[in-house]
């Protein structure tokens, strides 16, 4: 989505497609970031680039999932865009990181291939251009972004 777009609009997409943390990007440029909980606390008639939340901290592909958990910790916040150079390969949450220490095994047995990026489990695959995550068609789309307006946590 775009920061002009209508948080009516912004709300609808998130809800009816089971999204917790939607990226704002301005002319291919990672601008912003919101949440279900901002959009439900926003006016209907509002726009997105007035209540999200910029700049948008991000971590690269080699962060281990620790360090992702003491960023978010440390920042309050429940996701971090994955950036590598100036692309986005995908966004690590809070609820992916719980489920991060099922082994293999556990995860084919409960028949889980979870979206490393939203947490949805429908219309999943390993993205080759994102290392082989899980990416549901929504996030994949997010790969196309050619910059990111990115702040990298210490």
């Amino acid at each position: 989505m775009t920061p002009d777009t209508v948080v009516a609009s912004a709300q609808r997409l998130a809800f009816e497609n089971g999204i917790h943390h939607l990226l704002v990007l301005d002319n291919g440029t990672l601008t912003g970031i919101i949440c279900r909980e901002d959009l439900r606390l926003a006016d209907r008639d509002a726009l997105v680039g007035d209540c999200m939340s910029s700049p948008v901290l991000c971590i690269p592909p080699e962060t281990t999932l620790q360090e992702a958990v003491d960023i978010m910790g440390a920042n309050d916040i429940d996701c971090l865009p994955v950036v590598t150079g100036a692309f986005l390969v995908g966004i690590v949450t809070r609820d992916a990181l719980a489920t991060a220490g099922l082994s293999a095994e556990e995860a084919a047995e409960k028949d889980l291939m979870a979206c490393t990026a939203c947490g949805i489990t429908d219309h999943v695959r390993r993205d080759p251009r994102a290392g082989g995550i899980p990416l549901c068609v929504h996030c994949q789309g997010f790969m196309s972004a050619s910059q990111a307006n990115v702040r990298f946590a210490d």
